[in-house]
Formats: structure tokens, C-alpha cells, sequence
């Protein structure tokens, strides 16, 4: 098979299709030719050689299958920086960032962040890598997950500053933590979700119970005695489940506290943001 970089792009678009055809077709011919975005655009008339061009027909081939474009390239791009990404984690995605941005407004100079549920680490590691003074801790039930979390908080050089441990929301017990950040598993078991999400990242980090609000549940009763007085919590939540999740840490952290449901870009509902009392 001989053809262009123009050609290649084009064919892998089409078969791929729907509204990322094209995006995903670049970026994983991106990856056998390792030319960025720019290259591929002043070299489109470039013939692809034969090596290039079979082990763009296997990526394409398993990405029609389902398989998410992050875990086939491994890593994917976050808050500015490159996490590892396995089928042991969920993907990051942009609109998880906005966790990051209200968990650096919050953090005091010198605090602690703690990541419930930290699967790639990406929230942790992102507000440590802002924040040099500051120091956290990330938990996840899956042993994998927190390998993979290594090899991030290595990647963005914050081993030291950042310890991860196995454990679950329902036994972890450190306190003293200025902020909590979360992206727990929110969605309902019978919720019709696409191909490369229901088949590919772990079910555990996903589904919470029939209308999911089950990690909430716990969250709401656990997580006012993991942080010191004044500290803020930030939980991402799926869309519709802003006021349900409010009330569920309404009375779990009790007065004073101040319970707010924060819309992403698209105005849906995307963060609970809660601030407690001194």
C-alpha cells in the first residue's frame, strides 16, 4: 500500500466516523509517524512507508473496536501535563479540571490536598504540581490504579511530596486535610453509556448503585472527618445530580457549611463545592 500522509488520515477518518473519526485517525497517525499536528499539516503529501502505515492500520483497528484513543496511546493530556493512562483507570477529562482549579483557590500556603478515589492520581498530581509547598495524599480500593498513580506522580516529579495508599471510602480515616478532591463513581448501573466507556474503563470507578448516589452516600458521612476546620471539599458529579448530591452533603457536614452545585462549559451540572465552618 502506498499513499500520503493526506491520504491515510482521510481513509482512517472515514472508517473510524462519528464526530472524533477525524480527530482520532490524527492522532493515532501521529503516533506511528511521530510528527505533531503542525508536521503532519506541512508534510500531508508525504508518502507513508510501509511500516508506518501497517501499524496505523492495527491502531485503527483496534480503536474501531471501542478501545478509547488514551488507552491505545497510553497517556493522555491534563491540566497542561502528560498522565499515563491504562484500562486500570478512568481517562481524564478536560471538564474534571475545574477540580483542579478549585482545589488551588482553596489549598492555604503549605496545606494538605487529599484525592478520595485518586485512580490515575491526575487531581492530585496536577494541584501538587502547581502548589511546590504543599503536600497530599491520594487513596484508591484498586492496587492497579495506584501503580499507575506512581508512575504519574513520578512523571510530573512530585513523588515526594505525594503518598498514595490502598484503602476505601468507607475505612479511610487520616484527618487534617485543608482540601478534598473527588471524581467518584457517579453513574446509575443501567445508564446507556457509549462503547469505548462501558467496555473499556473499569466498571468500579464508574457505576455507584441503581440511581448513582452511592459513593455520595458514603462521601457525605465520611469525608467532614477527613478535613480540618475551615477546609473545602470539591466532588465531581454527573449531569442532574447537582441538587440530590447537595442535600446528601448538606447533612452530612452539617452548619456552617456552604453547599454549592458549580456548572462545567456546557452549563450542566459538573462540581459540588463545599466549604465548611472553623
Amino acid at each position: 500500500m502506498t499513499r500520503t500522509l493526506a491520504d491515510a488520515l482521510r481513509e482512517g477518518a472515514r472508517r473510524l466516523g462519528g464526530p472524533s473519526g477525524r480527530l482520532d485517525a490524527r492522532l493515532l497517525l501521529e503516533e506511528v509517524t511521530g510528527l505533531d499536528r503542525a508536521a503532519m499539516i506541512a508534510c500531508e503529501r508525504d508518502v507513508l512507508d510501509d511500516g508506518a502505515d501497517r501499524r496505523f492500520e492495527a491502531l485503527l483497528a483496534r480503536r474501531a473496536t471501542g478501545e478509547p484513543v488514551s488507552q491505545i496511546l497510553g497517556r493522555r493530556e491534563f491540566y497542561g501535563r502528560t498522565f499515563r493512562v491504562t484500562s486500570d483507570v478512568l481517562t481524564p477529562r478536560p471538564e474534571t479540571e475545574m477540580l483542579v482549579e478549585a482545589a488551588l483557590e482553596a489549598l492555604p500556603p503549605g496545606g494538605r490536598v487529599l484525592d478520595a478515589g485518586t485512580g490515575s492520581g491526575c487531581l492530585l498530581l496536577s494541584v501538587l504540581a502547581e502548589r511546590p509547598d504543599a503536600t497530599g495524599r491520594g487513596f484508591d480500593v484498586s492496587e492497579a490504579a495506584l501503580a499507575v498513580a506512581a508512575v504519574n506522580a513520578a512523571g510530573v516529579g512530585v513523588t515526594a511530596r505525594a503518598a498514595l495508599s490502598q484503602d476505601r471510602f468507607e475505612t479511610f480515616s487520616e484527618t487534617g486535610f485543608d482540601v478534598l478532591v473527588c471524581n467518584p463513581p457517579y453513574i446509575a448501573e443501567a445508564a446507556d453509556l457509549p462503547a469505548d466507556v462501558r467496555h473499556f474503563e473499569p466498571a468500579g470507578a464508574l457505576f455507584a448503585g441503581t440511581d448513582g448516589l452511592d459513593a455520595y452516600r458514603v462521601l457525605a458521612s465520611k469525608a467532614p472527618g477527613w478535613l480540618s476546620p475551615g477546609g473545602a471539599a470539591f466532588f465531581e458529579i454527573g449531569a442532574g445530580q447537582g441538587e440530590a448530591v447537595a442535600a446528601l452533603m448538606r447533612r452530612g457536614f452539617g452548619a456552617p457549611c456552604d453547599v454549592s452545585v458549580l456548572p462545567d462549559l456546557a452549563g450542566l451540572d459538573r462540581m459540588i463545592a463545599v466549604r465548611t465552618g472553623r
